[in-house]
């Protein structure tokens, strides 16, 4: 069984990186990360709604999936990243086969900027702006909704024969991973702020609502990894990337 990512350099003034992924592995280390992320989380919201432990709270901050600056968001951020890093990579081999690469090294923008979104919270301070100015409420109660929204369309739309031209497996896998990721992202948000605004932000049927969001565009992502290291592995087989010292 291959590792998760080998390195071999050669010797010499010039270095030879041969990358050995294991699509499969990649998968099952993400969702062992997730499953634990996640019944921390369910052991959290236990804990806040069922026991008086002094310090409960510190332990639910650490863990709470829609809570930001913790540990869920750390890994959530870093998951995104190496999406990000995966589909850059993608789109450097294809220019190297003096093939468009453009598409790739989009996606590869979009998703630097979900990591960083994830951990700066931007759409969370465009809720109360957005809210304001268009009176939102019911399922649009987290108004950041609505300008993310219009971006997933534009941005579908703008990748629809993108998406046609890629093989026929790594399609399904591709719409597979943004449906899973975008159920979570927007679907859940939009049945949440339903929830959020008759039961309120504290009530434990908000708590299952956003762990199920936040589950969904956990597991969206680690598709996104797992299908994009496989298109790798399929269509650049026996990858080696060369690093030659300029002179």
């Amino acid at each position: 069984m291959y590792p998760l990512l080998s390195i071999d350099p050669a010797n010499g003034w010039s270095a030879a990186v041969s990358l050995k992924l294991n699509p499969k592995s990649i998968l099952l280390t993400f969702l062992f990360i997730i499953l634990l992320i996640v019944v921390a989380n369910m052991a959290g919201i236990w804990a806040r709604f069922y026991l008086q432990f002094p310090h409960v709270k510190s332990f639910i901050r650490l863990v709470d999936v829609d809570t930001e600056m913790n540990i869920p968001t750390l890994y959530s951020s870093f998951a995104m990243f190496v999406a990000s890093a995966l589909l850059a990579l993608v789109g450097y081999m294809h220019r190297v086969r003096r093939e468009s690469g453009f598409p790739w090294f989009g996606l590869a923008f979009i998703f630097i900027f979900l990591s960083i979104d994830e951990s700066s919270e931007f759409h969370e301070m465009l809720v109360g702006p957005v809210r304001e100015t268009l009176h939102t409420s019911g399922v649009f109660y987290f108004a950041w909704v609505i300008p993310y929204g219009i971006v997933a369309i534009v941005l579908g739309t703008a990748y629809f024969r993108f998406l046609l031209n890629l093989p026929k497996n790594m399609l399904g896998l591709y719409l597979l991973s943004g449906v899973v990721f975008l159920s979570g992202a927007i679907g859940l948000e939009l049945v949440g702020g339903v929830i959020a605004q008759k039961s309120g932000t504290e009530s434990f049927i908000y708590a299952i609502s956003y762990t199920c969001e936040e589950t969904l565009e956990m597991l969206g992502i680690a598709l996104l990894i797992y299908t994009t290291s496989r298109y790798i592995v399929q269509v650049f087989p026996g990858t080696k990337l060369e690093f030659v010292e300029s002179k």
